[in-house]
């Protein structure tokens, strides 16, 4: 797996895992152990989608970033 945001490269175990962004599909929320960013994963291809900015994942909500479940159905 690749952070977007500095370019580390390593296995998905490597990235802090912080929470599902959504129960009805893969994206999840991980952190990136080099540049410390939050992203969101999408878990089955093991591929970052992009970066999480503070504000965009409050806690209880969908994670603001909805459209990503649905991009990464239509593209597999």
């Amino acid at each position: 797996m690749k952070c977007t945001e500095c370019g580390h490269e390593a296995t998905p175990d490597k990235f802090r895992y912080l929470y599902n962004a959504r129960i009805d599909a893969s994206v999840s929320m991980r952190q990136c152990p080099n540049c410390m960013e939050v992203l969101a994963v999408d878990e089955l291809k093991r591929e970052v989608l992009k970066k999480v900015a503070l504000g965009e994942a409050p806690w209880g909500k969908s994670a603001g970033i909805e459209g990503l479940a649905e991009d990464a159905v239509r593209t597999a």
